[in-house]
């Protein structure tokens, strides 16, 4: 009997130490997101096809992970329709959090870092809000047309479709800010901008902190000028917003076709899940 205790004990064990290598083996949700959207859907130019075959996929994931989610449909002109697709989480206290990312990139490249990297981060939140528990409510973001440079539009047309949407569903008085993650798919530090004169406390300090806590170096830059990113729209609208992105701002294939999925960095999407599970833990 003793010899079989043993025995299964042994079995036991190899068993486990099996199971939790075949874990390490699994891809992380956030590079693997990212990665199906720049190497299998690739350029996703705002009104296209790829645009929406990206937009129907983050809509499937944000619903297995028990999301309430809607379509938002906005025009581009001279381009077609777009839309956001937006996931809903309910907390238990009367404050909302936006985390948002574009899922469209320029027609010259497959916008693996710009910004099929934010929303990979984006899918991998929505599988942890169960975990997280945030006590204000959540919306989950992948806006569509942000990409100026492809729509010639002035504005970032998917920002601006959500805010329409805040207050058409009267919960903007609700918002305590809505955090574009935007290039997040490299490095070891980050930038986060605003276009305000200072950080604002239990807004740009409340990321800040969030950095601090998970060991990520952060730091507050202003903006230029109005803001490129899609939180643009919501400061404009006399709302909160500010974008998260890679240090400086930089990166060598920037709307470039060498933009590629390779590229991407787990470690990288890793760091910046960190932070926004942080701040939506945050009241």
């Amino acid at each position: 009997m003793r010899r079989l205790a043993l025995l299964a004990a042994v079995l036991a064990a190899t068993l486990a130490a099996a199971a939790s290598a075949q874990d390490e083996r699994l891809p992380d949700p956030a590079h693997a997101a990212a990665v199906f959207l720049a190497r299998d859907v690739g350029s996703r130019p705002a009104a296209s096809r790829a645009e929406l075959r990206a937009h129907r996929w983050v809509a499937r994931r944000f619903e297995r992970a028990g999301l309430t989610t809607r379509y938002v449909g906005f025009g581009v002109p001279r381009l077609g329709r777009s839309r956001d697709v937006v996931g809903v989480r309910r907390g238990r206290r009367r404050c909302l959090k936006v985390v948002m990312a574009h899922a469209d990139s320029v027609d010259d490249g497959p916008g693996a870092n710009d910004n099929a990297s934010g929303v990979g981060v984006l899918v991998a939140l929505a599988g942890r809000l169960d975990a997280i528990r945030p006590p204000c409510d959540v919306w989950l973001v992948a806006t569509g047309a942000e990409e100026r440079p492809y729509t010639g539009a002035a504005d970032h047309l998917g920002a601006l479709a959500l805010v329409r949407e805040l207050r058409r569903r009267r919960v903007a008085r609700r918002l305590r800010y809505a955090l574009s993650l935007d290039m997040v798919g490299r490095g070891r530090r980050f930038q986060l901008r605003s276009p305000r004169a200072r950080p604002r406390r239990g807004v740009e300090r409340e990321v800040l902190a969030a950095g601090r806590r998970r060991g990520v170096p952060l730091r507050w830059l202003r903006d230029s000028a109005t803001g490129n990113s899609d939180h643009r729209e919501v400061e404009l609208a006399g709302l909160s917003g500010l974008v998260l992105q890679v240090w400086e701002g930089g990166d060598a294939c920037y709307h470039r076709a060498c933009d590629g999925w390779r590229r991407l960095e787990p470690e990288a999407l890793a760091r910046v899940q960190g932070i926004a599970e942080s701040v939506l833990r945050r009241r």
